[in-house]
């Protein structure tokens, strides 16, 4: 929790002296003439589902889920409208590495313009670990599946003088600092499900509505919006760059819980945040990223607050040809 608030707190001095820049300088936006590369990279991640119960002292009835996440080591090429990825885990580094049986997939597009852009994702995960706090120890959930399918829409304000794939991937030079608040948008489907049940049953009685039955089914359809700021401040002429960027909002759910007798359905309110920081150097020949991202949303449903974290860090070096 630390290292997420003294991120926060980077963004936070940074962001005046961003606003007051803005206003000084006459920006300018190149694209690279080789638009082709090679991207060798490197990078961790974690995500979490946590069932928290209402009552903020009662921490041995949360639950936790999480894939079983390793670090990573990938390449990816980019040639003309292919691009290629190959990733693979790195041995020895998943959160138990003698657990078998749980599995993930997880794919993802996007494309961007000026003034806007649109990422789809999908993943799905087949087995889950589950952190029970009463033992100290993650426990293998082969029977729980988790599938989610999304879309995050961007409306960019400042596309003239900003920009987003410059701040985020290096796909273009920024060669003056300047920021744009941006609005993000996701409609959103996640489900969970088991054959046996999501809540253990010595847990039942405290999480969702309290049911003592088998919870089979939890599924959310969302609409979730998050306004934010975006800053890129660039150095050299762009040469070497820091860009932080903030999102907070919320948003509606309707779900449908589903036991083996009963189906509730009703909507529930969510609220979240994105935070995200990259810096590196770009040129017109080669590039190197830091990337941190942070993502989270609650949903607070019944007697439970459900917690989606995501976390990721990746250092990336691209080659253009």
């Amino acid at each position: 929790m630390r290292k997420h608030l003294i991120f926060l707190e980077i963004f936070v001095a940074i962001l005046p002296l961003c606003l007051h820049a803005q206003g000084d300088t006459v920006h300018v936006i190149k694209a690279f003439t080789k638009k082709n590369f090679v991207q060798p990279y490197v990078g961790t991640f974690n995500r979490t589902f946590l069932f928290d119960t209402k009552e903020p002292t009662d921490k041995v009835h949360e639950l936790r889920f999480s894939p079983n996440s390793s670090a990573y080591a990938g390449v990816s090429i980019n040639y003309k409208k292919l691009s290629v990825y190959l990733e693979l885990s790195i041995p020895n580094t998943r959160k138990v590495n003698d657990q078998t049986g749980i599995k993930s997939l997880s794919l993802f597009a996007n494309y961007f313009k000026d003034r806007w852009g649109v990422t789809g994702f999908v993943s799905r995960n087949s087995g889950l670990l589950m952190y029970m706090p009463s033992m100290g120890m993650y426990g293998n959930r082969n029977d729980l599946n988790m599938f989610t399918i999304g879309t995050n829409f961007y409306k960019i304000f400042n596309g003239k003088n900003f920009s987003y794939v410059a701040a985020n991937s290096t796909s273009k030079l920024q060669t003056k600092s300047s920021g744009s608040f941006v609005i993000m948008a996701t409609p959103l489907y996640r489900r969970m499900f088991s054959n046996e049940s999501i809540i253990p049953s010595e847990q039942r009685r405290y999480h969702l509505n309290g049911t003592e039955m088998p919870s089979r089914s939890l599924q959310f359809y969302s609409l979730h919006c998050k306004p934010g700021y975006i800053y890129n401040l660039v150095f050299n002429k762009g040469k070497y760059f820091i860009s932080p960027a903030l999102y907070v909002g919320g948003g509606a759910d309707w779900h449908i819980f589903k036991t083996d007798e009963e189906v509730h359905s009703a909507i529930n309110a969510a609220s979240g945040y994105r935070g995200k920081l990259v810096t590196g150097i770009n040129t017109a020949n080669c590039y190197f990223t830091i990337e941190y991202l942070r993502d989270k949303t609650t949903t607070y449903l019944y007697k439970t607050n459900i917690s989606n974290t995501y976390t990721e860090i990746s250092c990336n070096f691209g080659v253009r040809f």
